[in-house]
């Protein structure tokens, strides 16, 4: 029983995550002046700065999303 509440415990948490992500391309994709104005409100930064900070954040928590959800959640399904 265990196996499965952490099965669907990753499943959720995996749609999540990945809905995150995919918002956060949508805005920066089809509002991109908007989120640089928001974010330079607070701290003064260039176009080029604020394009290569959110591409890498968003590589960087994709990486996280494979490793420590996709595999996991795949792994529990290969096992079961």
């Amino acid at each position: 029983m265990k196996m499965d509440l952490l099965q669907s415990f990753l499943g959720w948490n995996l749609i999540i995550n990945w809905g995150v992500l995919l918002l956060w391309a949508f805005i920066l994709k089809f509002y991109p002046d908007f989120m640089h104005k928001m974010h330079s409100y607070w701290v003064p930064i260039s176009r080029e700065a604020f394009n290569s900070i959110h591409y890498g954040g968003m590589g960087i928590y994709k990486l996280l999303i494979f490793v420590f959800i996709m595999v996991p959640y795949f792994v529990l399904l290969i096992i079961k």
